[in-house]
């Protein structure tokens, strides 16, 4: 009788910290997956408004941009926002310039991604 008390305890507190420890590992994917959802909106909506923009050159669609250029600043990496940054920077350049920074952008955007899934 002497070994049950604490053997029946001991299944107990296991069951609570397993318990625990799987509620705050999904807590993590939750937020995790929640994240790169974000970010994937954010990047999606990004070069949608630079493909408006590229179309037809509008006060609003300059204005759109800047709206995801801040999405991403607030969701994204560093340098995604570097890369975003350095396109409208780049707007009247050199052609070469331009497109550095546009493969510079989805090539970062493309790893962000991947560290985050």
């Amino acid at each position: 009788m002497e070994w049950v008390v604490p053997l029946v305890g001991g299944l107990g507190l296991g069951s609570l910290l397993k318990t625990v420890i799987d509620h705050f590992n999904s807590r993590r994917a939750v937020t995790k997956d929640r994240l790169y959802q974000e970010k994937r909106e954010a990047y999606i909506g990004l070069l949608g408004a630079l493909h408006k923009a590229a179309i037809q050159h509008s006060n609003e669609n300059s204005k759109e941009y800047a709206l995801w250029q801040t999405r991403c600043q607030l969701f994204g990496s560093s340098e995604v926002s570097r890369f975003a940054q350095a396109i409208l920077d780049t707007n009247d350049g050199p052609r070469d310039e331009r497109d550095a920074a546009f493969h510079g952008l989805i090539e970062t955007m493309r790893k962000d991604l991947q560290r985050s899934a």
